[in-house]
């Protein structure tokens, strides 16, 4: 996902740094008439977002690279009828407010939008998915869930998995804390996270007990890097405003709106955008 994310941004020229702030533990655009049909399925990505809902709706988001541009392709299903696709833009300021935003419209010029928010949602009972999506479409608006699909698995699926084991370890640490760079499970089942102190240094926190008590605390040297470590960074119980670094945040909340706290998406390899103005949250 990250290519296109770095694509987005680099294409729009959007500029603007930010930030990196910690977080206390514990706690439109309008584009022209697409018709992508059935037969451009081949042209899809493995990157992009499944939708579903309890109300009789599904729904695919693939990200496409076209001449340049990183755009979306919407496959839209109600019921039992023919699938609708459709060309989506990516809003800009990209993550305005910590939202994910895409707009376009219909070939016969209808508006559609859809808006992920980041957050536990089920779209059928035991049926757990990291997003919450809104489609608008036709004059209505369709509400489900919706789960990121992509090649690799990513850690920040499983955030609600370990945020016990992150709210001990951040606990643990203190103020020392800025942000988590991933998490992970130890043989024996036991959750595993890194955090990034105050002066960019890495350290795992074991837990044990579900994720309940700490049982080792070390720091980390460059060679213990892992893969996926930091993409994305979370920072707990808050939306961070602007400072050093060059990070665009991705708010995650509960059905009810309250802030789980914040995904960090590192642009400092493509073109830097604001998610939004400072003091707006």
């Amino acid at each position: 996902m990250k290519r296109f994310l770095t694509l987005a941004l680099a294409c729009l020229g959007m500029t603007a740094c930010a930030t990196t702030a910690s977080g206390p533990a514990g706690g439109g655009l309008a584009t022209g008439a697409f018709d992508r049909s059935q037969s451009d399925e081949s042209q899809v990505t493995a990157y992009g977002y499944q939708l579903s809902s309890h109300g009789g709706w599904d729904g695919h988001m693939s990200y496409l690279e076209e001449d340049g541009q990183a755009r979306v392709s919407l496959r839209l299903r109600q019921g039992e009828g023919e699938a609708d696709y459709v060309d989506l833009d990516i809003a800009m300021p990209y993550l305005a407010e910590g939202v994910r935003r895409f707009y376009g419209t219909t070939p016969d010029g209808e508006r559609v939008a859809v808006e992920l928010q980041a957050g536990p949602c089920e779209a059928a009972p035991g049926d757990g998915h990291t997003y919450f999506a809104d489609v608008f479409y036709r004059g209505e608006t369709l509400s489900g869930c919706g789960r990121e699909v992509a090649r690799d698995d990513n850690w920040s699926n499983y955030l609600m998995a370990y945020l016990p084991a992150i709210d001990t370890c951040l606990d643990e640490m203190g103020d020392r804390a800025r942000h988590v760079s991933v998490a992970y499970t130890l043989p024996g089942g036991h959750s595993a996270i890194r955090l990034v102190d105050g002066q960019a240094q890495t350290w795992e926190c074991a837990t044990r007990d579900e994720g309940e008590a700490v049982n080792s605390l070390r720091e980390l040297d460059s060679v213990d890097i892992m893969h996926g470590e930091g993409s994305p960074i979370f920072v707990r119980g808050t939306y961070p405003d602007f400072g050093e670094g060059c990070y665009v945040y991705e708010t995650v909340r509960f059905a009810d709106g309250s802030l789980i706290g914040s995904f960090g998406y590192d642009t400092c390899n493509a073109t830097m955008v604001s998610a939004r103005e400072p003091g707006v949250g």
